[in-house]
């Protein structure tokens, strides 16, 4: 159990990171709009993913019921 938590932790922290810095370089107007947005867009998906998961990583059940994303 703790290794999954760990391993969804880390999909979870990845993809808040890219956000993150993606934002942050538009901010510096380091990079244009549509690398920000483009990394924004694919990385936001699997945040949503990621929480969910995470959320349901603790629960003693086996299956992950689906999540509505």
């Amino acid at each position: 159990m703790n290794m999954k938590r760990t391993t969804i932790t880390c999909g979870l922290a990845a993809s808040a990171i890219v956000i993150a810095i993606a934002w942050g370089l538009l901010a510096a107007s380091l990079i244009p709009l549509w690398a920000a947005e483009t990394a924004i867009v694919v990385a936001f998906p699997v945040l949503v993913l990621f929480l969910g998961l995470w959320w349901r990583a603790p629960g003693g059940e086996e299956d992950i019921p689906f999540i509505g994303y």
